[in-house]
């Protein structure tokens, strides 16, 4: 990688290139034609330059991993980490001092940013980091089901791939530790349970129909929860998946406890999604340019 307050201000010098803006215009080009990756959302990511891919992929691939096959404990004993490195790999909650470790100290605020901006990861506290693609446990429904009002992400028409449940829960998550809400979380590898916009509720992936639900437990908040699940889902299908992701949504008739199309439901004013001061902003609320920070400021 190279630094571009230093390096990469030096060699556009040395060759003619002394702007800056003509620098970062000629970054953009060569980080589209995929030459090399130069993010720019924060002034953390936008100073290093990825000349070698291998190199983050080496970095991150020492994070998400499979700790019952890939990790030595015994070496983390050796280095008093131990403790940090169990945490990790089987709470999925990863100290500062385990990533300084296992990235040798070098560019760990970049790594960690990166993480961030990508919905790998998102702050847990001071000191620790959640990511959800280490959750290994499976949460088995209850016969009594899950308590709430219900809406259905429907991706059975193209398909729900890895990665994005796990990038719903970390922003949900960010979204929730915010607010002061993550100290009540139950956490699955493919469900969770927060409080968020003011009340309860559940997130639920079932890989066999590919859909994920969400469950609202407060009336009064399943409307705005609605607009902030499909903005939060709108910012992963274009800011990570290419905007491939193609889905349906559907409510639940809290009377009947049928399946409603989102368009048929907004249409019937359908409680207690929809009333008529909510909702009108459901496809305006998440826009493409914003960085996560103001994004997720626009859903408080």
């Amino acid at each position: 990688y190279l630094t571009f307050s230093d390096e990469v201000k030096q060699l556009g010098t040395n060759v003619g290139v002394p702007s800056t803006r003509e620098q970062e215009e000629a970054l953009a080009f060569f980080h589209e034609r995929g030459f090399l990756i130069h993010m720019t959302s924060t002034e953390i990511l936008k100073n290093i330059v990825v000349i070698n891919p291998q190199w983050l992929i080496d970095a991150l691939s020492k994070v998400i991993r499979d700790g019952s096959i890939h990790i030595d404990f015994q070496k983390f004993k050796t280095a008093g980490l131990e403790e940090d490195a169990r945490s990790t790999f089987e709470t999925a909650l990863a100290s500062r001092d385990f990533l300084e470790h296992v990235w040798k100290g070098e560019q760990i605020e970049f790594f960690i940013d990166l993480m961030k901006r990508t919905m790998l990861l998102s702050e847990w506290n001071r000191e620790s980091y959640l990511i959800p693609s280490l959750l290994r446990d499976t949460y088995m429904i209850p016969e009594t089901g899950i308590p709430g009002h219900r809406c259905v992400y429907d991706f059975s028409s193209g398909f729900l791939p890895n990665g994005v449940f796990q990038r719903l829960l970390c922003l949900c998550v960010e979204l929730s530790s915010r607010s002061g809400g993550n100290t009540n979380l139950k956490l699955y590898e493919n469900f969770a349970s927060m409080e968020l916009e003011k009340g309860v509720i559940h997130l639920f992936e079932k890989k066999e129909s590919q859909t994920i639900s969400v469950y609202v437990e407060d009336d009064s908040s399943a409307g705005k929860v609605l607009t902030v699940i499909q903005s939060m889902l709108l910012k992963v299908n274009h800011d990570v998946m290419g905007a491939g992701l193609i889905s349906e949504t559907y409510v639940e008739n809290a009377v009947t406890k049928e399946l409603v199309s989102l368009s048929e439901a907004q249409q019937q004013m359908l409680s207690p999604w929809f009333h008529s001061e909510n909702q009108q902003e459901t496809e305006k609320t998440y826009t493409q340019k914003s960085d996560l920070d103001s994004f997720l400021e626009s859903l408080s």
